[in-house]
């Protein structure tokens, strides 16, 4: 009897067990851990292990995830890729980079701080156009059309310095004006810290702008990724925690890009903007100040803004008042001429089970073919968890296309708190 009742108990909590297990969420899967023995990849922001070797056929398009330096950006590789406009978020789908695509706002100069003239202010369109035509390296840097669907043209190359590391100087081009400020706002780290230790740059855009993996924006040369400052660094970008993180240095960076450059705005981790604010607040910088950088106010979306991933780097995107609005009155030109290309707008997305080429075309709007040539692509097949890019139809477009392209005043903290 009693042996009986055991196995009846027994037979019962198995049940229930299994009941349990199906009713909770998918988990997300897990890497498999690595083997004995020390590992660079086993600490904080450190470069995952290798992927072991796979039967991945010619057909496969490259995987983020495989590639070190690209899952640097990464805080889990094994997270999803979506589109960055379709609402959907599930365990299997998320954004990599980020959401954070408007229009740049139209708005007058700050009347404490006047913006010098447009440098061809004085020139019509049309002599804009032939100047462009004779020589396209007078005009400057272009950021064309939107960061997640735009291109760069005449950008210059992040140079190499002594107060900051390139990762990967080949994906490190924006426009003179994201060159410019980025510098500045470094170099008054320094200003006030001559012993900080170098900031590392991740990606900027290529050099001809345009689709960079594993990004959904960095594309028209002015979003740009860098570490943070962190008190032991390790080669690629270092995991913030509460004891690593140089409160003092972080919080001179961010407060230079505010006070000191056109930045559109600045995405990082709410866990370490938490960290950062009761910096600020210590050393008494103005709370009406932080809460419209870290809060916003009616009408007025915070600058700092928290995107899943930025705990190991900080997103930067600035306004190029230049770029963007020589850029916007050369767009009828620039539609026009087949080099340099303004490239169509494309997406990440992480195949599921049961996708198709012919579903996804469906799905954004594009064709088989399309997608076929931008993955490189020999077949039809495609496999569950690769990262495919989806090409959308229609060229970049001008961030303000029916008006000059001006940035909001910047939001600078008051006289007494300067």
């Amino acid at each position: 009897m009693y042996g009986w009742r055991m196995r009846r108990q027994a037979a019962l909590i198995i049940a229930l067990a299994g009941l349990s297990a199906c009713s909770l969420p998918r988990s997300r899967p897990v890497a498999e851990p690595p083997g004995p023995g020390p590992s660079a990849a086993t600490s904080p922001g450190a470069l995952p292990p290798p992927p072991p070797p796979s039967s991945a056929s010619d057909d496969d398009p490259p995987d983020p995830c495989a590639d070190p330096v690209e899952a640097a950006y990464l805080s889990d590789c094994q997270a999803g890729i979506s589109t960055p406009d379709d609402g959907v978020q599930s365990d299997d789908t998320e954004e990599v980079d980020d959401g954070h695509e408007e229009e740049t706002t139209i708005a007058p100069p700050s009347p404490s701080r006047p913006r010098p003239l447009h440098p061809f202010a004085s020139l019509t369109d049309q002599q804009l156009a032939q100047r462009y035509k004779d020589d396209p390296g007078s005009v400057g840097s272009l950021s064309v059309g939107a960061t997640n669907a735009g291109a760069l043209i005449n950008g210059v190359s992040m140079p190499h310095g002594d107060r900051w590391e390139l990762l990967d100087p080949a994906n490190a081009w924006g426009t003179q004006e994201t060159i410019d400020a980025l510098t500045r706002a470094i170099d008054k780290v320094y200003e006030k810290y001559p012993d900080s230790p170098k900031m590392q740059i991740g990606h900027i855009s290529a050099r001809n702008g345009g689709p960079l993996s594993p990004h959904v924006s960095h594309q028209s040369g002015r979003d740009v990724d860098v570490s943070y400052y962190v008190s032991t660094p390790t080669r690629w970008f270092t995991l913030v925690t509460d004891s690593n993180l140089d409160r003092a240095r972080t919080w001179a960076f961010v407060r230079a890009l505010l006070s000191e450059t056109d930045v559109e705005l600045i995405l990082m981790d709410r866990r370490i903007q938490k960290m950062l604010r009761e910096y600020a607040t210590s050393i008494g910088e103005s709370e009406a100040w932080l809460g419209a950088v870290f809060d916003g106010k009616p009408g007025v979306r915070p600058m700092i803004i928290h995107a899943k991933g930025h705990a190991n780097h900080i997103h930067v995107r600035f306004y190029n008042p230049i770029a963007q609005e020589t850029a916007r009155r050369l767009q009828p030109l620039l539609g026009l001429r087949s080099k340099p290309p303004v490239p169509a707008s494309y997406v990440l997305h992480r195949a599921r089970s049961g996708d198709t080429l012919d579903s996804l075309a469906r799905r954004y709007g594009t064709t088989v073919d399309a997608i076929r040539a931008a993955n490189g692509l020999k077949s039809n097949a495609i496999k569950a968890r690769r990262v495919y890019k989806i090409p959308r139809p229609g060229p970049a477009r001008t961030s303000s296309p029916s008006g000059p392209s001006r940035p909001p005043p910047r939001r600078v903290p008051s006289a007494a708190h300067r």
